[in-house]
C-alpha cells in the first residue's frame, strides 16, 4: 500500500516537473534587436527616387568595399547630471572625417559640434555629453570616413552608480537563471522517470 502511494506521488511530481519545464520552454526569448541589426549581413541600400538628404545619417550599417571595415557595439554607463564621455576609435588619423549621431540626429561633423549640450575633443574625437539628462540615454554612432567604420555606443544613465544597470543585462541574468532552473527541472524529471521504471 505504501509503495502505491509513493508511486502516485512520484508520478504527480514528475508531471508537475514536466509541466513546469514545458511552460519554461514556451517562455519567449529576449533578443536585443539593435545588436541583431548591427550583426546581420543584409545590405539596407534602397532604390528611392527622392532627393538625397544634405547630411549623412546612419540608417543602417552598410558594408563598405574598403578593406578596413569593422563595426563594434559598446556600452557606456553614466550618472544623470554628470558628464559622460563616449569613445570613437583609437586609430583615427588626420585624414579621417568623424561624424557623431544620436540615433539619426547628427551631433558633430568633423570638429564642429552642431547640437547643444555636447563637446568634442579635437585630438581623439571623443564626444562628451555635458550634464547628462534622461533624453541623452540611447544609442550613439561614431562614423569614421572614408573607411565607413561605425562604432555604436549604448548610453545607459542612472540617478547614481548603483542605478546604472541596463535592462538587457538584467534580462540576460534572468535568462541565465531561467536556463539553470530549466536544466535542474529536467534532471529531476529524468531522475524521477528512471525511479518509476524500477
Amino acid at each position: 500500500m505504501v509503495s502505491g502511494t509513493v508511486r502516485k506521488n512520484q508520478l504527480l511530481l514528475l508531471l508537475a516537473v514536466l509541466l513546469i519545464a514545458r511552460s519554461a520552454l514556451a517562455y519567449p526569448s529576449n533578443a536585443d534587436s539593435d545588436d541583431m541589426m548591427l550583426n546581420d549581413d543584409y545590405d539596407y541600400d534602397t532604390d528611392e527616387q527622392s532627393a538625397p538628404s544634405p547630411q549623412t545619417k546612419p540608417t543602417g550599417v552598410v558594408k563598405s568595399s574598403v578593406t578596413g571595415y569593422r563595426n563594434r557595439t559598446l556600452t557606456t554607463r553614466g550618472i544623470l547630471g554628470e558628464d559622460v564621455v563616449l569613445k570613437c576609435d583609437e586609430n583615427i588619423t588626420k585624414e579621417n572625417v568623424i561624424l557623431w549621431y544620436q540615433d539619426s540626429k547628427i551631433i558633430t561633423s568633423g570638429s564642429s559640434v552642431v547640437l547643444p549640450n555636447f563637446s568634442l575633443n579635437p585630438r581623439n574625437y571623443d564626444l562628451t555629453i555635458l550634464k547628462a539628462s534622461p533624453q541623452n540615454a540611447g544609442t550613439y554612432y561614431c562614423q569614421i570616413l572614408p573607411q565607413n567604420i561605425f562604432v555604436a555606443t549604448k548610453v545607459v544613465l542612472g540617478d547614481h552608480s548603483l542605478d546604472v544597470i541596463t535592462p538587457e543585462s538584467s534580462k540576460s541574468g534572468q535568462s541565465s537563471a531561467h536556463r539553470l532552473a530549466l536544466l535542474w527541472l529536467l534532471s529531476v524529471g529524468l531522475a524521477l522517470g528512471l525511479q518509476l521504471k524500477h
